[in-house]
């Protein structure tokens, strides 16, 4: 579900980069075809409003949002780290790219530096449980920079400029004697004087206009550049011209700027391993194993669903047995009892170093009682000896917090025994 995090005004800030750089779906298929989902940074979805003055931002989660400047400053300075981590690994990226030939490679090395372009940390969010340390790191504005603008200065008056104004005809003019009227009224006929100011002020229009008529003709067909850009205005063919020419002081200052990216592409590798050091990885969440693995083998789970699971690191064969409270019970020989069913017997067969067992109760309400859970250590695979095997049980039922227990089997045929009640 789209959740709306924030709108920022384009008033203070703009673009950098193409629209191109600045689209959700394609900044979104780099980032994972680069870094393979490895990275805590995600890219907020940005929806321009209809005035055209500011961005909505949103994001695709029901988790909880949090502005990165409303929290504690060293909880804040943890997520910060873990930002620049990010960024360091994206603009590493970013210069590798760069250093290529090829369009390709250079329009998604400006797609990565526009990633992780944005004005400031009021554009850094928290998307989940902000204490435990594994919220994501949600950034809206990027792809935009921050600008000054005279017009937004509030300068407060208009330049005042005089107006003349001329009188329209049959007016009447009072001369400094205060009098007689000017020959203007005279018979209701105009001084010959005002016909030499008519003409003087149409011989001012055409060289005004001539002036402009030569000055085009003579702008070079490249036109005139903005200064410290590659810009270029008016002149013809939209300056095609003279991008077509080097210019040796740009090129000088590009040739510097890849030296320093490069450079600074080395260092923020070693700022990275340096964080990785610093940072321990957070221990695996059960829930996400379970979900993980079941979809590896085919099966999506369903929240208002209640499943029983068990998750182990090896391939040795451990069996799963849900015992419920009329007795019956369900394992590898009698797969369905009780209104549950056995989907996954993993390393019976086909091994893996991620096995799941998993049963499904669906979205049956449960038999209220004790169920008791049984993890057998069945037998050795892949030719290693047996030794103890840690493994973690996950039940999950609709409305209710999973419950996680964890335990281990030492040898062939040692039997853990667990239990859950269903009130």
């Amino acid at each position: 579900m789209s959740q709306f995090i924030t709108t920022t005004s384009l008033l203070n800030m703009r673009p950098v980069g193409s629209a191109a750089d600045r689209s959700l779906p394609r900044m979104e298929g780099i980032l994972e075809r680069e870094f393979k989902g490895r990275l805590s940074l995600r890219l907020a979805e940005p929806v321009e409003r209809n005035d055209r003055t500011g961005v909505d931002w949103y994001v695709d989660s029901d988790d909880a949002v949090t502005q990165l400047t409303t929290i504690p400053p060293e909880l804040a300075d943890y997520y910060r780290r873990r930002l620049q981590a990010d960024v360091s690994v994206i603009a590493s990226a970013a210069a590798g790219y760069e250093s290529r030939s090829g369009q390709a490679a250079q329009n998604t090395a400006s797609a990565l530096r526009n990633a992780i372009q944005f004005p400031g940390d009021d554009n850094i969010w928290l998307l989940g449980d902000v204490s435990s340390g594994k919220a994501a790191i949600v950034l809206t504005a990027w792809g935009y920079e921050p600008q000054t603008s005279e017009l937004a200065g509030g300068r407060g008056d208009a330049i005042k400029r005089p107006v003349k104004v001329l009188p329209e005809p049959g007016q009447v003019l009072i001369s400094q004697n205060d009098d007689e009227p000017t020959p203007q009224d005279v018979g209701g006929k105009p001084a010959a004087r005002n016909w030499l100011g008519i003409l003087s002020s149409g011989l001012w229009a055409v060289a005004l206009v001539l002036s402009f008529v030569i000055g085009w003709f003579l702008l070079p067909a490249c036109g005139i550049r903005v200064p410290f850009t590659d810009r270029y205005l008016y002149g013809w063919g939209d300056g095609a011209f003279c991008r077509q020419l080097p210019n040796p002081q740009m090129e000088a200052s590009r040739r510097q700027s890849d030296v320093l990216t490069a450079e600074l592409g080395s260092l923020a590798e070693q700022v990275k391993v340096k964080i990785a050091t610093c940072i321990p990885a957070p221990p695996p969440d059960p829930v996400n194993e379970v979900r993980e693995r079941t979809r590896v083998e085919g099966v999506d789970l369903n929240p208002n669903e209640t499943t029983v699971s068990l998750v182990w690191n090896n391939t040795n064969d451990l069996d799963l047995i849900v015992v419920c409270p009329n007795g019956e019970r369900i394992f590898h020989g009698n797969k369905k009892a009780c209104g549950g069913e056995l989907e996954i017997d993993k390393n019976y067969q086909t091994y893996s170093q991620e096995p799941i067992e998993h049963v499904r109760f669906g979205e049956r309400s449960l038999m209220p009682g004790r169920y008791g859970i049984e993890v057998k250590y069945y037998g050795v695979n892949g030719g290693q000896a047996p030794g103890t095997t840690p493994f973690k049980v996950v039940v999950q039922q609709k409305g209710k917090e999973p419950i996680v227990q964890s335990g281990s089997v030492q040898s062939i045929n040692d039997t853990k025994l667990l239990e859950f009640t269903v009130p």
